[in-house]
């Protein structure tokens, strides 16, 4: 009985320490969207990285997994990225915000800013069928967006590196 009753102790408090980690959706969400406008507004980050038509800057332990024109597909602690660049679209285009917006069939978070010229937006929608609950996290600035997948305790920090490649992009 003695047994039992320790492996229930420390079941439960395994479980008290993992509901204490975890973060809610709303506090996730409204620590993204304040990282989100911090970054919208601060001086972008010089550039580190070159393709045949953008320059953008890349953050430390992220890797460059794949490339096409328009497209980086990007890692970081077994997390993806990408990254879209149309650089026909300028800052302040709707078009990339619109066209994903539509396609999100349940959203979360649809925050713009508008600034100078620049339209940015961050769009946060959960991801149906898995297990965990997890989120599609798009940050944007104008004919510029970057896509992840992560679940609440890593989502401002996937926000703020987001959004700090995006305001970095410099087309050719």
């Amino acid at each position: 009985m003695t047994f039992g009753r320790a492996i229930i102790s420390i079941l439960f408090l395994s479980f008290l320490s993992l509901t204490g980690c975890s973060v809610s959706i709303e506090d996730a969400t409204q620590k993204s969207v304040d990282t989100f406008e911090e970054t919208f507004k601060a001086q972008p980050l010089e550039t580190s990285e070159d393709t045949d038509i953008f320059a953008y800057h890349l953050p430390p332990k992220f890797s460059i997994d794949s490339q096409s024109e328009n497209n980086i597909v990007l890692t970081q602690d077994e997390q993806t990225y990408l990254l879209f660049v149309n650089p026909f679209e300028p800052k302040d285009s709707e078009v990339l915000y619109d066209s994903t917006k539509v396609n999100l069939s349940d959203i979360e978070v649809d925050h713009t800013v508008t600034e100078d010229g620049r339209l940015g937006y961050l769009l946060i929608s959960p991801v149906d069928g898995e297990e965990e609950e997890l989120y599609e996290v798009t940050v944007g600035l104008g004919g510029v967006k970057m896509t992840t997948v992560t679940g609440t305790g890593n989502m401002e920090a996937s926000t703020k590196s987001m959004m700090e490649i995006v305001s970095s992009v410099e087309i050719k």
